[in-house]
């Protein structure tokens, strides 16, 4: 299979989405990487999720659209039986296509929306298996993970699991096994996160990733008349921190001496009350030198000549990015950037070389180098076109494919994969799933009934959601309902317990209350992307997919 010789190499990539479907993020940076890997000469299949059961497959080439996992909507099954079932599903999808190809390495990209019981059960075939990462999925993604929780309870509640079971699920809330694999950090920032959270492993490496430079080689900029154009690309959540953007351009507005007009533009989707809520602060701003613009989503290739049109670039994010990649194409368009300082904006900015940086959620803070922009824009624009020829050189994609397609080698090279490894692994079958199930459920009620489960607001969220999935509703409401009234200051609890209620409403097509449950989850926590999602449902007055199933079981 493998060529030691130095030649092409057969890579399995399994990730989210794939084509990408919105501006920015890890799934460009892995279309991009696959496309180069080919151009190698490699031979590349990537496994990914579906967008919706009647969606067509993809016209691109070796692209196996299987997985019921997703970075979002559609969701995976509520139910419980028909997760467990979608789960055995993808277990077998991957285990037949590593059968299929035989790959030298595995490539796992993004996944942190993932199973982690598939990602460790991966690590345990013997393959060689690659981690590029861009996000804490594989530090903490165990923590959230529904099937950890799930045997976490079992095991709690005496529950027995036949082999099959316990081999769809994780055994306890562990982290999946990374020893014998390599990993790939997209940033030095994102590496340290890791470290300080003791991931100490043994095959680790910083490789700064890299964009399409096309593009951005070809702008031309001159100087564009007023309004000065304060830009913001990237998908429109509370924690990307748009609405620090407007409050700063509002303070900078009312103090502005030469009252020279700015125009704030934001280019990319996102969480819908979100959006709604930056329009109203925008709607509310009644200045005659200010006004802001919503463009919406963009296609990728066309997101160049925004950039071209902008004297200045803020990035806003609250988040620990890995490497976000707006810094990099704003850079190499030749913009004047100021960025918060949370996490990898520190390696491309070169901690604040190529750009301001200044603390997330500070406004205040934003308005002054904003106001400093302004004043001394000669001096930003020449510090930017130093800038932008770093960033022409490197933040190069395709440097970063041959620096990745030789990480990829090396991996596969460390343990060369025998027929054992493409064959090895234990029977995977339905048999049991229902009779673990209803154990697991009957167990779970048992221990509401005779106790107060309250008293651990953990462990009461595990056993509300297993009641809530098996479609024990009396019980799970009572402990939801219990949650939320005792840990009332707690935002964590009261989140976890308002989301799970309105999802009890929903299936049960009480509208009205899911609604009120799930704006004041979306209250606490402005970036649930899920509550989002089930928060449209309900004002259409329909049921989400993903709880279909937990209709049918009530019928």
């Amino acid at each position: 299979m493998l060529d030691v010789g130095g030649g092409a190499i057969r890579i399995l990539v399994l990730t989210n989405l794939y084509p990408p479907r919105f501006i920015g993020g890890y799934e460009l940076r892995c279309q991009s990487v696959v496309e180069g890997l080919r151009r190698l000469g490699h031979t590349v299949e990537v496994l990914t999720s579906r967008f919706g059961s009647t969606e067509p497959e993809p016209a691109e080439e070796d692209v196996l659209r299987r997985l019921h996992i997703s970075h979002g909507p559609p969701y995976p099954p509520e139910d419980l039986k028909g997760f467990l079932e979608a789960e055995l599903q993808d277990r077998l999808t991957l285990l037949r296509a590593i059968a299929e190809m035989r790959p030298d390495v595995v490539d796992v990209w993004g996944m942190e929306f993932a199973s982690q019981s598939m990602i460790q059960s991966l690590s345990q075939t013997g393959l060689p298996i690659h981690f590029s990462l861009e996000d804490k999925w594989l530090l903490d993604g165990h923590a959230r993970d529904p099937l950890c929780n799930l045997t976490q309870l079992a095991s709690e509640l005496n529950v027995e699991a036949d082999p099959g079971i316990r081999h769809i699920c994780c055994l306890g809330l562990t982290r999946p096994n990374s020893r014998h694999c390599s990993v790939t950090f997209a940033s030095n920032s994102l590496a340290r996160h890791y470290r300080d959270a003791g991931f100490d492993h043994p095959s680790t490496r910083v490789r700064i990733a890299g964009i399409d430079l096309t593009p951005f080689r070809r702008i031309e900029r001159g100087s564009d008349p007023p309004p000065f154009v304060i830009l913001c690309v990237g998908q429109l959540t509370a924690s990307r921190g748009q609405a620090d953007l407007i409050r700063a351009a509002i303070l900078f507005a009312k103090r502005n001496d030469d009252d020279a007009p700015i125009l704030v533009r934001f280019v990319g989707g996102g969480n819908a009350a979100y959006t709604e809520e930056l329009q109203q602060l925008a709607d509310e701003t009644v200045l005659d030198n200010m006004s802001v613009d919503f463009v919406g989503p963009v296609h990728p290739e066309d997101v160049a000549q925004w950039y071209a049109k902008a004297h200045l670039f803020v990035h806003t994010s609250h988040l620990p990015e890995g490497l976000p990649r707006v810094l990099m194409e704003a850079m190499a368009a030749g913009v004047p950037v100021i960025s918060t300082d949370s996490g990898g904006q520190r390696d491309i900015l070169q901690d604040g070389r190529w750009g301001a940086m200044v603390p997330p959620g500070r406004p205040e803070v934003l308005a002054g180098q904003i106001r400093r922009c302004v004043k001394d824009y000669r001096g930003w624009i020449e510090r930017a076109e130093q800038a932008r020829q770093r960033a022409l050189e490197a933040f190069d994609i395709d440097a970063y494919v041959q620096g990745h397609s030789e990480d990829l080698r090396e991996a596969a090279l460390q343990h060369p994969v025998t027929q054992a490894d493409v064959e090895a692994h234990p029977p995977l079958q339905k048999d049991g799933i229902s009779a673990f199930v209803s154990a697991l459920a009957d167990a779970a009620e048992e221990q509401v009934v005779s106790g107060d489960v309250a008293e651990d607001p953990d462990r009461a969220w595990r056993l509300g959601v297993v009641l809530k999935r098996c479609g024990r509703d009396l019980a799970a409401l009572d402990v939801f309902t219990k949650l939320r009234e005792r840990y009332k200051p707690d935002k964590a609890h009261m989140r976890r317990a308002n989301f799970h209620l309105a999802e009890l409403a929903l299936v049960q097509r009480r509208w009205a209350e899911a609604c009120v449950m799930l704006q004041a989850c979306l209250a606490i926590a402005p970036d649930h992307a899920k509550a989002a999602y089930d928060l449209e449902y309900a004002v259409k007055r329909n049921v989400p997919r993903h709880l279909r199933g937990l209709v049918v079981s009530r019928a």
